[in-house]
């Protein structure tokens, strides 16, 4: 078994919103999930992106189900096939400014009239550009030691988080380093 960890900065380029999907009765129809007071970036959002961007580059055959590929021996599969990935939420550097939050407002539009519907004005919660840092542990074994250069390009290429990136929102630049022992 060996053990690798990897220190990322997560540096947000354009506001963002993950939302809990709870209402909680503010100005706001989707609020962003807060930590301590602080907004953040949940680890399960992170390793979602991880297990998305790995199936794209790695060359495997994913069948489901019961597979014994690497990306559900290294990501997990239901049933009793633990994770070899842990990835903590990512909690905002604050000496680089506020991390704070603003409200956007929007409207739907009518795709008939090409005008803005009626009483369809709606807000979202946004979190401000700023960096984000955690830290992802990976387990490898002899079977998935020859992906590692995979799992940290899955890393590399996540370049947004959050809902509404149509919209513009949740870009990101990540930056990583190995942590070593």
């Amino acid at each position: 078994m060996f053990l690798k960890k990897y220190k990322v900065n997560i540096k947000v380029i354009t506001p963002f919103n993950i939302a809990s999907g709870e209402d909680i009765g503010g100005v706001a129809d989707k609020s962003v999930v807060l930590f301590n007071g602080q907004p953040y970036i949940p680890g399960s959002t992170i390793k979602g992106k991880m297990r998305r961007n790995f199936r794209k580059i790695a060359d495997i055959n994913h069948t489901g189900g019961n597979c014994k590929c690497p990306l559900c021996s290294i990501f997990g599969a239901e049933g009793y096939k633990p994770s070899r990935i842990y990835v903590d939420n990512f909690l905002p550097i604050t000496d680089h400014g506020d991390v704070g939050t603003i409200i956007r407002f929007g409207n739907a539009i009518d795709r008939y009239k090409h005008t803005a519907k009626d009483n369809a004005l709606f807000a979202t919660e946004v979190v401000k550009p700023s960096v984000f840092t955690g830290q992802i542990t990976v387990y490898f074994d002899k079977n998935t030691i020859g992906y590692k250069e995979e799992i940290e390009l899955s890393i590399k290429m996540i370049d947004s988080v959050g809902g509404d990136r149509s919209r513009g929102l949740g870009r990101v630049k990540v930056e990583l380093e190995e942590v070593t022992q």
